[in-house]
C-alpha cells in the first residue's frame, strides 16, 4: 500500500466512500425506515480508518471532516447531539490515525536513510579498499570479492572462484586450516600464504579473517606483501653487507672475540680464535657457551680456576674486566699471554648476551718485564753511585782539608819568613781548596737528590719561607734587601727539606746577582689550574741575557765567575729538586731590570687542600 501514488489513493477512497454512502442511501430509500446511528457509525468509520491509514495527519483530518459531513444528514433525525458527536469523533479519529501514520512514515524514512548511507559507505569501503577482500563460504568458495582482488588476481569479477584456483598448492592446506579456525573461533590473523594470479604471477600475502553474521560466510582481508618483502629483502641485504664488513674488520684484529646470545649459545667467533687456540671456529658456533669454552681452554695454564671464574660470570651475568691467562708451553700453540675480558650486552635487543675478548698482551708483558729489569738495574746503579759519591766525597774532601790546614799553618808559623808573593800563593791555594770542597759538597748534594713521590707529604709553603728567611737573615740585613713575601701560601705535596732548599737557593741567588743600592725581592704564587701551583721569585737585579736563560740551569755554569763568587751549582740543584717533584722551572729576565724565576709544585689532594689564595 505504501507504494500507491496520491492519485491512486484518492480514487480508492472515493470508490469506498461512494459504495458505503450509496449502500446506506439505498437501504434508507427502499426500507422506508430510519437507519440506526450504530449502523451509520460503523459503516462510515471503517472507510475512515482504512483511508486514514493511507494519509498523513493533514489528510486524516480532511478525511475525518468529510466523513462527518457524510454522516450528518444520515444522523440528523436522531437529534443534534448525535451528528455533532459523530463529527467530533470522526475528526479526532482521522487526525489521530493520520498523526500515527505520519510518525511511522517519518521513522521509516529515517531508518531507510540510515540504511542507505550505511550500505553506500560499506560498499564504498569494500570496493575502494587497497587490500583484497573476499567473502568466502566454509568450502573456500568466493561469494563476493572487491575491485582490488580483480586487479591483482586478474580473474573476471563475475567468475565464481574456489580456493584451489588462486592459492599456491604448497599453501592450500595452511589456508584451509585457517578457514576452519575462522568458523570455529571467529577470527584468525597473520596467516602467510601465496596467491597465483591468472597470469601465473605469485603474490605473497598476509590474511586476516573474521566470521560473518549468521556463521555462513567469512570476510577475508588479504594484504599484498610484495612491496613489504622487497623492503625486507633490501634491509636484510644491507644488514648482511654491514655485518660482513664488521666481521671482516673484526677478523683483522689481533684479539680473539666470541659473541654469545641470550640463550648462552655462541653465535659468532672471529678467525683470531683459531690462531690463538688452534680450534676451528665453526666447531664453536651454535653450541652452549661453556661447551665451546671447554673446547679451546685446554691450551691455557691453570684452567680450573679460569673455568670457575668464567662459569660464574656466564651464569650470573657478571662482568670480567681483566683476567690474565697464559698458553702452556706443551699445548702445541704459540706461547702467548692473554688478557681476558667478558662484557654483558645491555641493549634491549640483545640483552642477556655477552662478548668475550682475548687480547694478546705478550709484547706488552715482555716490555713490562724489560722495564722492570731496567728499573731494578737503575736502582742498583743509583745505590752504587750514591755509595761511590759518599766515598769519593770523603776521599776528596780529606786531602783538600789537609791542604787548607797546612797552608794556614804556613801562613801563621812562617809568616815572617815568607815574602808577600809567597803569602799570596798560599792564600790562593787555601781559597782554591775551600772552593773545591764546596764543589764536592754540591756534587754530593746533587747526586743525593732522588725523591719518591709516595713519600711526599703536605708542605705549608708559608712555613718554608719563614725558615728560609731566618736562615738568610744576616745576608738580607747586610745587603739591605727589601724581601716582600705574600701573606698566605697554599700547601703543596713534596719534601719539606728540599722545598726549603729550593727557596733558599733562589732567594740567595737573587741577592747575590743584584747591583742595585736597594735590592727588592718579591715571592708569590698563583693557581694555574692544572694540578700544580706556580711560585715565583722576582728581583730587580742585573738580569740575564736571553741566550743564557737555558744554560744557567747546567752544573757549574756561572755567567760572571770573576765578579760573583759561587760554584754555579745552585740553579742546577734547584732544577733537580723541581724535576723530582714532577714540576717545571723556567726564567724570564730583562738585562738591567731584573729576573723572575718560576717553578711549579703539585697541589695537595682535595681533602688536604687549603682554599686560601693570596696573591
Amino acid at each position: 500500500m505504501g507504494e500507491l501514488t496520491s492519485r491512486e489513493k484518492t480514487i480508492i477512497l472515493i470508490v469506498i466512500y461512494s459504495v458505503v454512502i450509496g449502500l446506506l442511501s439505498l437501504q434508507r430509500l427502499f426500507m422506508q425506515n430510519h437507519l440506526s446511528a450504530v449502523i451509520v457509525f460503523i459503516a462510515l468509520i471503517i472507510p475512515l480508518v482504512f483511508g486514514s491509514a493511507l494519509c498523513k495527519m493533514r489528510g486524516g483530518a480532511s478525511l475525518g471532516f468529510f466523513t462527518a459531513l457524510a454522516g450528518f444528514p444520515l444522523l440528523w433525525e436522531d437529534g443534534l447531539l448525535v451528528p455533532v458527536g459523530f463529527m467530533i469523533a470522526s475528526l479526532l479519529l482521522g487526525i489521530s490515525i493520520g498523526w500515527l501514520n505520519q510518525r511511522r512514515a517519518r521513522r521509516q524514512e529515517e531508518w531507510q536513510r540510515t540504511k542507505n548511507v550505511k550500505e553506500l559507505s560499506n560498499e564504498d569501503i569494500f570496493e575502494n579498499s587497497i587490500n583484497m577482500i573476499h567473502f568466502v563460504d566454509k568450502n573456500g568458495n568466493i561469494l563476493r570479492r572487491n575491485e582490488q582482488s580483480h586487479a591483482l588476481l586478474g580473474y573476471a569479477k563475475s567468475r565464481r572462484l574456489s580456493m584451489a584456483e588462486y592459492v599456491h598448492p604448497d599453501d592450500i592446506e595452511n589456508v584451509k586450516s585457517a578457514l576452519i579456525r575462522v568458523f570455529e573461533r571467529g577470527m584468525v590473523e597473520n596467516v602467510k600464504a601465496r596467491f597465483i594470479s591468472v597470469k601465473k604471477v605469485v603474490i605473497p600475502v598476509e590474511i586476516a579473517a573474521t566470521r560473518a553474521k549468521g556463521h555462513m560466510s567469512a570476510i577475508m582481508e588479504i594484504v599484498d606483501r610484495r612491496e613489504m618483502e622487497e623492503l625486507e629483502r633490501q634491509l636484510a641485504e644491507t644488514e648482511a653487507r654491514y655485518r660482513y664488513l664488521i666481521e671482516d674488520g673484526i677478523d683483522t684484529l689481533n684479539s680473539a672475540i666470541i659473541i654469545i646470545d641470550k640463550k648462552r649459545e655462541v653465535v659468532w667467533a672471529n678467525e683470531t680464535i683459531e690462531t690463538f687456540f688452534g680450534v676451528d671456529r665453526e666447531r664453536l658456533i651454535g653450541i652452549d657457551a661453556m661447551v665451546a669454552f671447554n673446547r679451546y681452554v685446554g691450551v691455557l695454564e691453570e684452567i680450573d680456576d679460569f673455568r670457575r671464574i668464567v662459569a660464574d660470570a656466564v651464569t650470573n651475568n657478571k662482568r670480567i674486566d681483566s683476567h690474565i691467562c697464559r698458553v702452556r708451553c706443551d699445548s702445541g700453540c704459540k706461547k702467548r699471554i692473554f688478557e681476558y675480558r667478558s662484557i654483558p650486552i645491555e641493549t634491549d635487543k640483545y640483552q642477556g648476551g655477552r662478548i668475550d675478548y682475548y687480547i694478546d698482551i705478550t709484547e706488552i708483558k715482555r716490555l713490562e718485564e724489560g722495564l722492570r729489569e731496567k728499573t731494578e738495574r737503575l736502582e742498583r746503579s743509583n745505590e752504587t753511585l750514591e755509595e761511590f759519591s759518599h766515598v769519593v766525597s770523603h776521599d776528596l774532601k780529606e786531602p783538600l782539608r789537609t791542604l787548607s790546614v797546612y797552608c794556614s799553618y804556613l801562613l801563621e808559623d812562617y809568616k815572617e819568613k815568607l815574602d808577600g808573593e809567597g803569602r799570596e800563593y798560599l792564600t790562593i791555594i787555601m781559597n782554591c781548596s775551600d772552593r773545591m770542597r764546596k764543589l764536592v759538597d754540591n756534587l754530593r748534594s746533587l747526586s743525593s737528590i732522588r725523591l719518591d713521590a709516595a713519600s711526599f707529604v703536605p708542605v705549608n709553603v708559608g712555613d718554608v719561607l719563614k725558615e728560609a728567611k731566618e736562615d738568610l737573615e744576616v745576608l738580607l740585613r747586610d745587603r739591605r734587601v727589601n724581601l716582600q713575601i705574600a701573606n698566605h701560601f697554599p700547601q703543596v705535596m713534596g719534601n719539606k727539606t728540599r722545598i726549603t732548599e729550593l727557596f733558599h737557593n733562589l732567594i740567595s741567588n737573587a741577592v747575590k746577582f743584584n747591583d742595585k743600592a736597594l735590592p727588592v725581592i718579591r715571592v708569590g704564587w698563583k693557581d694555574t689550574g692544572n694540578g700544580h701551583y706556580t711560585f715565583f721569585v722576582q728581583d730587580n737585579g742585573i738580569g740575564i741575557e736571553a741566550r743564557y736563560q737555558e744554560k744557567i740551569f747546567g752544573m757549574f755554569e756561572q755567567l760572571n765567575p770573576k765578579e760573583f763568587e759561587g760554584t754555579g751549582a745552585g740553579l742546577a740543584i734547584s732544577k733537580r729538586i723541581v724535576t723530582e717533584h714532577k714540576g717545571e722551572i723556567w726564567v724570564k729576565s730583562e738585562v738591567g731590570k731584573g729576573t723572575t724565576f718560576y717553578f711549579s709544585i703539585p697541589k695537595v689532594a682535595a681533602k688536604n687542600k687549603v682554599v686560601t689564595n693570596a696573591k
